[in-house]
């Protein structure tokens, strides 16, 4: 009966470590308050990492193209980067040692959420790994008030135009 248990215990606890994800900080970019980029590195077959963007607040609208430029290091050749499900498209993806691949996948908007990059391919040589990077743009999106506040402001412009020109 000791011998299940920890069978079993083992069992979780490397499904467990495999289950987690490496996380990615966003940092902004030198001189900038929309770009924001983040370096991650791995050598598995399979690597996970979760991005936290949270800690932006629910104003904030990510936008654009998410891009992932992975350097093979002393080898890792890429097969394939999704984004929460979503496949990133190789406009470089060479293989072999000391290779560096560009991936790149277009977002019309992204949530201040946690979401999750899984990087795939084969690890090579005696010291497999890649190194990556990611960038990201940001803009603020607008509250509710601000567009009633706007359209407040139309009201009364458009109002005192009629007066003006009932009064004519």
């Amino acid at each position: 009966m000791n011998f299940k248990s920890a069978l079993l215990a083992a069992a979780l606890l490397i499904s467990t470590a495999a289950a987690s994800a490496a996380p990615i900080t966003l940092t902004p970019s030198l001189g900038s308050t929309t770009e924001y980029s983040a370096t991650f590195a791995g050598n598995a077959a399979v690597n996970s990492f979760t991005l936290d963007l949270t800690s932006f607040g629910a104003a904030t609208e990510f936008f654009g193209q998410v891009s992932a430029n992975l350097t093979g290091g002393s080898g890792y050749n890429v097969t394939g980067v999704t984004f929460d499900g979503l496949s990133f498209v190789p406009v470089t993806n060479t293989s072999g040692k000391n290779s560096s691949d560009y991936w790149t996948l277009d977002l019309s908007s992204l949530t201040a959420s946690v979401h999750q990059i899984i990087v795939s391919g084969t690890p090579l040589g005696n010291s497999p790994g890649f190194v990556g990077s990611l960038s990201l743009n940001v803009s603020a999106v607008p509250e509710a008030e601000t567009y009633a506040m706007m359209m407040a402001g139309m009201g009364l412009v458009g109002f005192m135009a009629r007066r003006r020109r009932n009064q004519a």
